[in-house]
């Protein structure tokens, strides 16, 4: 099943704060992290349960994924899929049950838009990579 986008806890309780689903990337950026940093398995398990339930809740007829307005009627889609689905969200899935070699965690890091920049050595000298870089 569909989850809300977001909630709130107030005391112990557990308040939503919105019924649409955007397709976002953050949960599934968590569970790549969790997956990467442990290896246990109920990581990719989780994360496969997400696709899945994407895939079954929001694919549009030919091709594509949608956002939801209302996760308690799923059936109601807007005309549009984001960006951020294609470029953070499924290359998060994917990167999941992908071998760790693949954009290393301990020598790449992500930006806000999942694009991975290699981690700079402490001992690089800066000045001589500019250098380079202008010339």
């Amino acid at each position: 099943s569909m989850v809300h986008n977001s909630v709130r806890f107030r005391g112990g309780d557990m308040i939503i704060h919105g019924s649409q689903f955007r397709l976002r990337p953050e949960t599934v950026e968590s569970l790549f992290y969790m997956w990467r940093i442990t290896h246990d398995t109920k990581y990719r398990e989780m994360a496969w349960n997400i696709f899945k339930a994407i895939d079954t809740y929001c694919k549009v007829e030919g091709v594509g994924h949608a956002n939801i307005y209302d996760v308690n009627s799923p059936s109601r889609k807007e005309d549009r899929m984001e960006s951020f689905w294609l470029a953070e969200t499924l290359k998060y899935i994917y990167l999941t049950f992908e071998d760790d070699s693949v954009i290393d965690i301990n020598k790449f890091v992500f930006n806000t838009e999942a694009h991975p920049f290699r981690i700079i050595e402490k001992n690089v000298d800066l000045e001589l990579i500019s250098n380079n870089v202008s010339s």
